[in-house]
Order: structure tokens, then sequence, then C-alpha cells
């Protein structure tokens, strides 16, 4: 391994400066910025210690009159939502704009590594066991109720990208008086309809869900990736610093969420390289694998026998979109293996009070581009102020 450190140590030597925000924690980021910013910690009623951020207002104002939660998707944090730094990251812009903005972190991932009793390496089957129903029903749930209660707000505006447009599905289905408590929801890349994903891994990945679940319980490996190796997220984001080399880190960032569009600065390269992909449970993943492969929006299938104890049913039930009511607006790309403009038929279909079906008109729009294109916010973000006006008191 001598080798390998040596290499750091020179490749360290050659590239000093990376990127202005590098090795800077997400709260010094903001700060950096000179937004307000506060982290919150937030007790599941199953015993995780979730953080969530908030920006309390923007720059020019101090009295928002509105609240925005903001949730990532599966892999990502917080991080997400100020990648691109101000003005145009959603965290920064909607904060600009009279909201006061909050940072969801699910369970797993870099801000939520905590629970009352368990650890996440020494107790890894028991911490990791959850899929994104429980991030839903749990750490959505309890954390809307913790942000209207400091606020003593009634009810907030969301922002779900990818997972977390999931949860938001599965929070409304299975506790419908949380409908009462969004005010509209913005949804970027809706998740639900996988069995219409145009991708040849993601469908070979769902095939073989079986395999990897007995392979993953066998190695008691329950986390995906395994946890953030300092020295190994040094020499990536040096070695993609590299201008010879840009190119090839780009294409494998966008390998699972679509071609890439060239709408990405690639000076921003080592920004996300240090914070993606953040933690994950593989049981997030098989749910998903789940849907693709059979073709149905339900809950985790665990098989017949604990299918009975759990669901009173050898099969999983279906969650209930006709429940799911807050005014909705969707947004979507042409070239995202995981909300396609065939799926967004699915969704006209089923859910009962859908505002907005957007189409992002750029030709290859992908999965990613949501949080990282640099006109984004001309072509998504101003959008989805536009919508919340509408229901803004």
């Amino acid at each position: 391994m001598r080798w390998f450190f040596v290499l750091i140590f020179m490749l360290g030597n050659e590239f000093v400066h990376l990127h202005p925000d590098e090795n800077l924690s997400l709260i010094q980021v903001i700060k950096k910025y000179n937004y307000p910013v506060e982290e919150h910690v937030i007790e599941t009623a199953d015993g995780y210690l979730l953080k969530a951020q908030r920006i309390p207002h923007g720059l020019r104002n101090s009295k928002p009159k509105e609240v925005a939660l903001l949730a990532h998707g599966m892999g990502g944090s917080a991080e997400n939502w100020i990648l691109l730094g101000p003005p145009d990251s959603l965290a920064y812009l909607m904060a600009d704009r009279g909201y006061d903005v909050w940072l969801f972190n699910s369970r797993g991932t870099l801000h939520s590594r905590k629970h009352k009793t368990l650890d996440p390496n020494r107790n890894r089957k028991q911490f990791w066991n959850f899929s994104w129903h429980e991030i839903a029903v749990y750490d959505l749930v309890d954390t809307v109720n913790y942000i209207l209660n400091v606020t003593k707000k009634e009810a907030l505006f969301y922002v779900g990208h990818s997972q977390g447009t999931t949860i938001s599905f599965v929070m409304q289905s299975e506790i419908p008086e949380m409908n009462d408590k969004i005010k509209a929801t913005a949804l970027l890349a809706p998740s639900a309809f996988l069995q219409y994903t145009p991708s040849a891994i993601v469908t070979l990945g769902a095939r073989l869900k079986g395999l990897g679940e007995a392979i993953t319980n066998m190695l008691n490996w329950y986390e995906l990736p395994t946890a953030n190796n300092a020295v190994v997220n040094r020499f990536l984001k040096i070695l993609c610093n590299r201008s010879s080399l840009k190119d090839v880190c780009m294409d494998i960032i966008y390998l699972i969420g679509g071609a890439n569009t060239g709408l990405v600065n690639k000076t921003v390269l080592p920004f996300i390289i240090q914070y993606t992909p953040s933690s994950m449970s593989t049981k997030q993943v098989w749910h998903y694998g789940q849907v693709v492969e059979t073709g149905e929006f339900k809950k985790y299938d665990y098989g017949k026998k604990t299918n009975l104890k759990r669901y009173n049913s050898t099969k999983p039930p279906f969650y209930d979109f006709s429940k799911v009511k807050a005014p909705m607006g969707i947004f979507y790309g042409d070239s995202d293996p995981f909300a396609t403009p065939r799926m967004a038929e699915e969704f006209v279909k089923v859910v009962p009070n859908l505002v907005l079906n957007y189409q992002v008109p750029i030709r290859g729009f992908n999965h990613l581009d949501f949080l990282l294109a640099h006109n984004i916010k001309e072509l998504v973000y101003d959008k989805i102020c536009e919508l919340f006006s509408n229901y803004t008191s």
C-alpha cells in the first residue's frame, strides 16, 4: 500500500486547489456565503437520530413567510441542494425568495448515522434494516412534524428528488393526515413506476435482487457503499481534477443516471465526489429492484411467511396513490432512466391532485441534471417557486 500513499502525495502536490469549498463541512460552506444556518437533531419514533440543516432566511430578508423542506435522493444528502453554490442552488435560491429552508437527511446518510441504542458498524444488521418505506413513515413524518412544531406553521412546501419523491408518495398514502401538512410538492424525477425504465443496468440489477440479498446477508454487508475512506476520497478528487480524466469521471458519475448531457461544469467535480455517494442500506436498493422486477409499487416483499406476519397477507400490499392528495407538480427529463415521460403518463392516471406535469425542454436531460446542470435555475427551479406561489398564504 505504500505506493498508493506516495502517489496521493505526489498528486496532492501537483494539484493544490481543487474546489473553493473543498474540505469544508456543510455548515461551513453555508456560512462562507453569509447565509444563516442552524443544525437540528430529530429523534424518530424508532430511535434514529437525524440531523436537519436550516437556512432560516436569505441574504436580504429576515422574515420568511413560508417553510420549505428539501429531500435528497438515494445516495444523496443535504449537500445535494448546495452543490452549485449561491444563487443557483435551490437551498440558497428559495431562502433568498422568502422561504425558511430545511434540508432533510435520511437515516444512514452522512449526517444521520446515529441511533439511541444501535451502532452502524457494531450492530450492522439491526441498524441498516430499513428501506425507503421506513424512511418515509418514520424519518419524513417525524421531520415534517418537528419542523412545523419549531416554526409554528400548519403546513410546509416540499421538494423531493428521486427517492425524495418516493418517500413523499409513501408517507401520504400510508399516513393520509400528512397530506394536510403539505401545501404543495415539487417532485423532481418522480420514482415509482420503475418497471418502465429503459436502463439495461437497472433491469439487470433488479433481476439479481435475490442473489444480491443472499450474498449481502452472508457477508453481513448491509451498507452501500462501505463507510467513506478519506484517503481514497482524496485520491479520487485529485485524479478527477486532471483535465485528461475529467470526462471519464463525469461519464462514471452519469453511468446510472443517464447519458452525460454536458450541462455540468466540471470544476464542481471534486465537490461532488466529496459528498457523493452518501451511505444507504442494501434494503433500499433491493426495494427499488423489487419494483422494477414486478412492476408493482408495493411494500417490501419478505417472502410468504414473513409477509403473512407483517401484512396479514402472503403478498405485500400496494401503496394507494388515491390517498396522495397534496397538490403535486412533477418534473422529468427525456433521458432519465428513473423518471421517463412514459412513467409520467402513469402519474397522470393515478394521482388525484396533479397540478403540474412538466418535461424539461432539453434533449437528453437526465437524473443528475436536476442537481448539477449549470442552467437548472431557469430550467426547473424558477418553475418550482412559481408553482409554490400559487399556494402561499
